[in-house]
């Protein structure tokens, strides 16, 4: 048994999700890697995330997630914003 997934990749610890893709990224799945504390911005979540995901994706081997759990002021109609924008800008 080896280790096939990094979870979670917590950005508040100081981890760099683009640097752990280019480093493992062919023999690691991520998973998180959003800092949750920018859902508190959407226009700089928005941002992190069009930075970050494409190159996180690439080949393969990401799984979206934040680093920690959602925070419980984000409204609904902010959480499906995001959503939408993983679901437009994440697929593979």
């Amino acid at each position: 048994m080896g280790i096939d997934a990094l979870n979670p990749i917590e950005v508040k610890a100081g981890m760099d999700p683009v640097g752990l893709k280019e480093k493992y990224g062919d023999r690691l799945v991520l998973h998180g890697g959003v800092d949750a504390l920018l859902w508190d911005d959407l226009g700089k979540l928005e941002e992190e995330l069009r930075r970050i995901v494409p190159i996180l994706k690439e080949n393969g081997g990401y799984i979206f997630s934040t680093d920690h759990s959602i925070p419980s002021n984000v409204s609904l109609e902010d959480f499906r914003y995001i959503t939408d924008l993983i679901k437009d800008i994440g697929i593979y």
